[in-house]
């Protein structure tokens, strides 16, 4: 890796030096052309290579939570396994943690880009935090799976990539994201607390104009209008699907959806099957898959 390391950093020294020739309006040779090209194509040939290292270990991770899933499926509903509901959550993104902690930097890793493409380089997030942890006043101890209060720029406020970049927080969260995950497999959902639409509301009542401490312990405030995109990730069957019945369902016939109105006009609560958010990151990523000439296997897409 370290070898891979020093052949990097040459040939981008070698095209920045051709850059420097150029803006130094040295004499040119003959063979500049051919300088060019070299320097560009060595550049190429790292970048395919470090394309090949990203999508191999998307295709390892999608393929490692395919058969988790199945596996969780398999066991039925038996008490013992709950861990393994856990071990799903943590596979998507750790638990118990803001991933904007400065002292949480190098353990905040997760692969949300399997929920969203967006939230790949996230670090606005809180997974598995007890509101009252996340919330700077007026949150409880319920604990979302996830909460979300930037998703590229465009779903809050900007994510600073390093520490000389100031955090504006002067104006509100105006958009959220909440996402549950629901055990693979689970039919049973008779108590009041298993009522998802209760669930997800209890938090947007808690977090709708109230303030989320964010990075620096610096708060953000979140709008009074504010919009929450809500995903319940679970089998739609048992007691869920009874609960759904009057939901709409979304554009593949698969999932439901279901609009918010009055004090929480325009937000949704969309449920997603777990096969449906699987296949979803398959084919977005299908097109590198490609390129590094991989494809998904054929027991992955069971």
């Amino acid at each position: 890796m370290k070898y891979q390391i020093r052949r990097d950093e040459t040939r981008q020294n070698d095209i920045e030096q051709v850059i420097r020739l150029l803006e130094e309006g040295q004499s040119l040779s003959v063979n500049f052309a051919e300088t060019v090209i070299k320097a560009a194509q060595e550049v190429q040939d790292s970048e395919r290579l470090a394309l090949a290292q990203h999508v191999v270990r998307r295709k390892l991770v999608l393929e490692l939570l395919e058969r988790l899933i199945k596996r969780i499926r398999d066991r039925g509903e038996k008490e013992e396994d709950y861990h393994l509901e856990s071990t799903l959550h943590s596979l998507i993104v750790p638990m118990r943690m803001n991933g904007s902690d400065p002292g949480k930097v190098e353990a905040s890793g997760h692969d949300l880009w399997i929920v969203d493409e967006r939230l790949a380089f996230t670090r606005s997030f809180s997974s598995d935090q007890r509101l009252a942890e996340t919330m700077k006043t007026g949150g409880t101890d319920v604990r979302p799976d996830l909460l979300v209060w930037d998703l590229a720029h465009s779903l809050g406020v900007v994510d600073p990539s390093d520490d000389g970049v100031e955090f504006d927080a002067s104006e509100p969260l105006r958009k959220v994201m909440i996402v549950e995950f629901k055990r693979p497999g689970r039919t049973q959902y008779k108590k009041v607390e298993d009522q998802v639409e209760l669930q997800i509301t209890k938090y947007l009542r808690q977090l709708k104009n109230g303030q989320i401490e964010a990075f620096n312990r610096q708060t953000v405030r979140v709008a009074r209008d504010c919009i929450f995109y809500c995903y319940v990730v679970a089998d739609i069957r048992g007691d869920l699907k009874d609960q759904l019945d009057a939901w709409s369902t979304t554009a593949n016939g698969e999932g439901r959806i279901r609009s918010l109105d009055n004090e929480f006009k325009g937000s949704t609560i969309e449920v997603i099957q777990w096969q449906d958010l699987v296949n979803d990151a398959w084919a977005r990523n299908v097109a590198t898959l490609h390129a590094a000439g991989l494809r998904r296997s054929q027991k992955s897409s069971s």
